[in-house]
């Protein structure tokens, strides 16, 4: 049969919201790896506001807004599945084919920037596809345990490093960003098939209780964060370094559940509308974020700089996609790359716009 859009009336709109938020959070992590060029330019030395906002940085952003990414890709797997589903496609051949091409775009986009983490979703997304028919306690249980698994990993690896005994390589292995990636597209799914959000205004409850939950679990590991701030030295750096990432998974839940809560007010989601449409072009404006930024670095000449001003710049530049996607979404049904996507995923093209918004 054949497979149409998502009409904007079935879209969960606070899924864009959330989404278009990840982004932001994403251009601001990724903006010190476009500044340096290549991954052996250092950055320049952090002292006052830029040693605060590195702080910042590390307890509220690194490493948590592409978790909160890869939840909405879990999430967005059982939206693409039950749907493709419903039309009596072929879902699971449709979904391979999906990640082929966003595998794909993926390398093309590695050719110009090495921090693409799009081929890395891709190949992931592939250990998604057994679990779309499994029980959601099953699919729980494995989040559960695959998370786990990461966490005492990087303890291990942190207590290792404190000791300064030498790291052990299967736990650092085990540690990898792999197996947290796919920690928050197990939970997403989950999300997904227990229609947490789909039907999130009668989930607030316990959404509510994940988001303390997650709270409660993360603010140690970020008050140690914090000390070694305050007691710095190169044992402390590389401690610093792996709570970072420890931090990740329950952050990143306390962000994704207090977001959902906060979305259920109409009024809210009014005022984060602007998002939501970023959201709906994630794809093109994560690429455009690439785009923008190498553009301006090599026409302006610019150097690696401090924090502080990277941030004014990616604040512009995702200022500028808010803008540019409210725009696009009046007239068209979906972003230019999610357009070349769907021609990749299902082979035709729709050339019909979008009915303009009042």
């Amino acid at each position: 049969m054949g497979a149409e859009p998502i009409a904007k009336r079935d879209r969960i709109f606070s899924i864009d919201i959330v989404r278009g938020i990840a982004l932001f959070g994403i251009l601001i992590v990724n903006m010190p790896s476009f500044l340096i060029y290549t991954e052996e330019m250092p950055m320049p030395e952090e002292t006052g506001i830029n040693a605060l906002l590195r702080l910042l940085y590390d307890v509220m952003i690194q490493t948590k807004f592409y978790s909160i990414f890869s939840f909405l890709f879990g999430l967005g797997f059982f939206i693409f599945m039950s749907r493709a589903e419903q039309r009596r496609d072929k879902v699971y051949w449709r979904f391979t084919r999906r990640l082929l091409a966003l595998l794909l775009i993926g390398i093309v986009h590695m050719v110009i920037w090495f921090g693409d983490i799009l081929t890395v979703y891709a190949v992931i997304g592939f250990l998604l596809i057994p679990f779309y028919r499994r029980k959601t306690s099953t699919i729980l249980a494995w989040a559960g345990g695959t998370g786990l698994l990461y966490t005492v990993a990087k303890a291990i690896v942190l207590w290792q490093t404190l000791s300064g005994v030498e790291i052990n390589t299967w736990a650092s292995a085990i540690g990898s960003d792999i197996l947290a990636i796919f920690t928050m597209f197990l939970l997403g799914l989950y999300a997904g098939k227990r229609g947490l959000i789909s039907a999130v205004a009668t989930h607030v409850k316990l959404l509510k209780s994940v988001c303390l939950t997650a709270l409660v679990l993360s603010i140690p590991v970020e008050c140690a964060m914090i000390w070694t701030y305050v007691h710095p030295g190169e044992t402390m750096d590389a401690a610093r370094e792996i709570m970072v990432n420890l931090g990740t998974l329950p952050t990143a839940l306390f962000f994704i559940a207090g977001l959902f809560v906060l979305l259920t007010k109409e009024r809210i989601q009014r005022v984060l509308r602007p998002f939501g449409y970023a959201g709906q072009m994630a794809l093109s404006n994560y690429l455009g974020q690439t785009f923008l930024v190498m553009t301006i670095i090599h026409f302006f000449h610019i150097q690696p700089m401090p924090l502080v001003q990277w941030l004014y710049l990616a604040i512009g530049i995702y200022v500028f996609q808010l803008v540019a996607s409210t725009i696009w979404m009046r007239y068209f049904e979906r972003g230019p790359m999610e357009t070349v996507w769907r021609f990749m995923t299902y082979g035709r093209r729709r050339t019909k716009p979008a009915t303009p918004a009042n």
